[in-house]
């Protein structure tokens, strides 16, 4: 990371990489494997896909042909097994957390060493290119965010781009108001605005729908994995089989997702009087933000949750790691980074306070090792 700016960029986000690393037994590694292919080979179940897609309002969206990007699977782990929390469509941290990996591991030689990512993250942008474009190789990209240097993982996409243009393709970073139809053959979107709503995206909306610009993730992606309504039917093996899930592929799923319901009016009561049990997340949420444990809810919070669309998930406490030599404990979630069902990369996020972030001391992402 000897890049001129990238260091400082680093030191300036002091909570975007925990000094830690993470050991999880071969049987929890295993758990997560096998957990993300159950939930990989549902969600593409034909009959599943359209459903879901129904639930999360998605059904009319265009379809020019892309597959999934490498999607990240966020468990809180049980003594049991894993739990999923939610599915991100464009997750963020993985090149960093790989230089992070092989770091520690030069460092301690009893640490093997961590997957290679990049090969995967290549190959994934390849196929997305392939799937739209097949009489011609992939030659540009353009990494777009909204004003990316003042993103948090403005470090990663610098990453990116050198991981591009070592690959023989010209990179660059790109204000999403900035982008220009054309200007790059592939666009990788690390955009929030997931359906591509803004004003100040309408020109990368109009060239994605109309097929000029290859676009992944896209919003269609977004809504057939994240979007937190999924959860309601993945949850319920007798809604799964109906679907034409196998039976123990659907208890196996079900055994991974949390109970989850929608917030409806008529539901308000019980919600109320039983909220301590849930945690409520907003169905298009990302990073936490807008999302609450059950037990914290102000009345003025919760009338904020009625009137929005949400779902109430079981809560499922994190587990906590203690940090050597400190008084202080960390909450913690595993991500799963897979495409194609198979787990590419296990990480780690570290954190205090109700949800992920980057804001606590020694928190951050952290790589997972397997003991």
């Amino acid at each position: 990371m000897a890049e001129p700016g990238l260091s400082g960029a680093l030191r300036q986000r002091h909570g975007l990489l925990s000094p830690c690393a993470l050991l999880l037994s071969r049987e929890q590694e295993e758990a997560v494997r096998r957990a993300v292919r159950d939930l990989y080979a549902v969600l593409r179940h034909p009959a599943v896909a359209a459903a879901v897609l129904v639930l999360a309002g998605g059904e009319g969206l265009a379809d020019p042909g892309a597959g999934e990007w490498i999607l990240g699977f966020d468990f809180h782990l049980e003594a049991d097994g894993p739990r999923l929390i939610e599915i991100n469509t464009n997750p963020g941290g993985m090149l960093a957390v790989a230089v992070q990996g092989r770091a520690l591991t030069a460092l301690d030689p009893r640490l093997a060493p961590p997957t290679e990512i990049e090969g995967t993250i290549l190959a994934a942008f390849h196929q997305e290119w392939r799937q739209q474009r097949p009489d011609r190789p992939l030659a540009s990209v353009a990494v777009v965010d909204d004003d990316p240097p003042a993103q948090y993982l403005w470090p990663e996409f610098q990453l990116y781009r050198r991981l591009f243009e070592r690959a023989g393709i010209r990179a660059e970073v790109q204000d999403a108001a900035a982008f220009a139809p054309g200007s790059s053959d592939l666009v990788y979107n690390r955009l929030v605005d997931f359906a591509l709503e803004a004003p100040g995206h309408a020109a990368l909306a109009q060239a994605w729908r109309s097929g000029e610009t290859v676009l992944t993730p896209g919003p269609r992606a977004h809504f057939q994995y994240s979007d937190k309504r999924a959860m309601t039917l993945l949850c319920d093996p007798d809604a799964l089989t109906g679907l034409g899930v196998a039976p123990d592929l659907a208890r196996s799923v079900a055994r991974v997702v949390p109970p989850t319901v929608l917030v409806r009016a008529q539901d308000e009561e019980a919600l109320w009087d039983r909220r301590r049990d849930w945690f409520f997340k907003p169905v298009r949420g990302h990073a936490g933000k807008a999302a609450y444990r059950g037990e914290k809810l102000s009345r003025s919070t919760w009338a904020t949750i009625l009137a929005s669309p949400y779902v109430a998930q079981r809560y499922v406490p994190p587990s906590r790691i203690h940090l050597d030599h400190a008084e202080t404990s960390l909450k913690l979630d595993i991500r799963a980074n897979a495409w194609r069902g198979e787990v590419a990369q296990l990480a780690a996020r570290l954190y205090q306070g109700q949800t992920t972030n980057f804001r606590t001391l020694g928190g951050g992402f952290a790589p997972v090792f397997a003991a």
